[in-house]
């Protein structure tokens, strides 16, 4: 009966907050020059479903009474809604990486500053608790869904030279799925004529980091493993799901397992975890991504890296580490990439932060990283469809992807 409330009592809310935006709408113009009533309406109820905790937001000093478990059961409960691939675009398939069929020498983490002991504590857990899967969604755009249905989604290459995306979600690390995720791998997939694996990697802070990285880092060696190269892989995603890709292509280089991938696709990545860049207040009356400040203890990225630890300056320096937050890593020599971000979004100066460092670290391959800031745009606009700039969007990546 509690639950039934909350969910009327959030729904309602929900729907006032609608009426408001509308209202706002019509006697006072869009907030943005660019933005539909339907865009406003949809990230003003976003902002609201949010920030509906934020007041109540504890303090370190209550650290130790949080039950993390209980916020991971929330999250579960208020996950990201199932989409649907476009039929125009392709169709997915359902199956599962079984992690005992992967093996992985722990040594290749020596020297992966602070994911290195959680790495190999993952490494030898899956060796004591067999049976682990990781479920993963393949998609095949629609031109290739022809007669030979199984092979299209059996995931092995088609042929020797065939690219693949490996997509990782967003969700802040502990919202999303592959499922909530379909309307974007599905035209990203349809678009750019690739097939598409996207993985249900393990969420916070039931599974803190790096869980998550090591997740990533299991599916690129369960494609090579499936015959793929590593030339051949698009790491792409979108918000902490391009956090992930960056961060596990800078742990592949590490490990040696890849020097170089195909390219990458990042749709509003979350490049620093720690960051007090100007957007952050400036772009907060846009954008719908909000959340409690780094002092508290369920800011999303402490959430995320070490839920229940207090805050401190050792804290903070781990998390700058470009294995968390890659906008500090070194991308000398680094693969071709795409970002896609909106002006109008709080993340907006750490993502050009990370361009800029693209451009620093490789001074005569500019022409390898395109840099997309659509005006008015905030947080992954891809999933706002009413929005002109994101088929323009989408239509960017799929040219790129095809490109490479």
């Amino acid at each position: 009966m509690t639950d039934i409330l909350s969910k009327s009592l959030f729904i309602a809310g929900m729907v006032a907050s609608a009426a408001r935006s509308t209202a706002s709408y019509y006697i006072r113009g869009p907030r943005c020059a660019k933005w539909s009533l339907l865009f406003q309406i949809r990230r003003d109820v976003m902002y609201k479903a949010m920030s509906r905790n934020l007041k109540s937001s504890p303090t370190d000093a209550e650290i130790e009474q949080i039950d993390f478990g209980l916020i991971a059961r929330h999250n579960m409960q208020w996950d990201l809604p199932a989409s649907e691939v476009p039929a125009d675009m392709g169709a997915f398939r359902a199956a599962s990486i079984f992690v005992a069929d992967i093996d992985v020498d722990p040594e290749v983490f020596a020297g992966a500053g602070p994911a290195e002991s959680g790495l190999r504590l993952l490494v030898a857990r899956d060796l004591e608790e067999t049976g682990r899967e990781i479920p993963y969604e393949l998609t095949a755009p629609i031109s290739m869904l022809g007669d030979d249905l199984e092979r299209v989604f059996k995931c092995t290459p088609i042929d020797e030279n065939e690219n693949i995306i490996l997509y990782l979600h967003g969700g802040g690390y502990k919202y999303g799925s592959p499922a909530s995720h379909r309307g974007l791998t599905g035209r990203l997939s349809g678009l750019s004529g690739l097939r598409c694996i996207s993985i249900h990697y393990r969420l916070a802070p039931l599974y803190p980091y790096p869980a998550q990285l090591y997740d990533g880092f299991l599916a690129f060696v369960y494609l090579l493993k499936q015959g793929f190269k590593p030339q051949n892989i698009v790491l792409a995603g979108d918000s902490a799901g391009g956090n992930l890709a960056l961060s596990l292509f800078l742990l592949l280089r590490h490990t040696g397992i890849a020097h170089s991938v195909c390219g990458l696709v990042l749709l509003s990545p979350w490049t620093d975890l720690v960051s007090d860049r100007p957007s952050l207040e400036r772009n907060a009356k846009y954008d719908y991504l909000t959340g409690p400040p780094l002092l508290s203890p369920l800011a999303p990225a402490r959430l995320f890296y070490a839920p229940g630890r207090k805050y401190s300056q050792e804290l903070i320096d781990e998390m700058s580490h470009p294995l968390v937050s890659p906008v500090n890593g070194n991308f000398k020599d680094f693969p071709p990439t795409l970002i896609q971000a909106g002006d109008k979004e709080v993340l907006a100066d750490d993502i050009s932060q990370f361009y800029e460092n693209l451009l620093r670290d490789n001074p005569d391959r500019h022409d390898r990283f395109i840099y997309e800031c659509y005006t008015d745009m905030i947080h992954v606009f891809h999933q706002f469809l009413e929005q002109d700039d994101t088929a323009v969007a989408f239509a960017s990546a799929g040219k790129f992807m095809k490109g490479l």
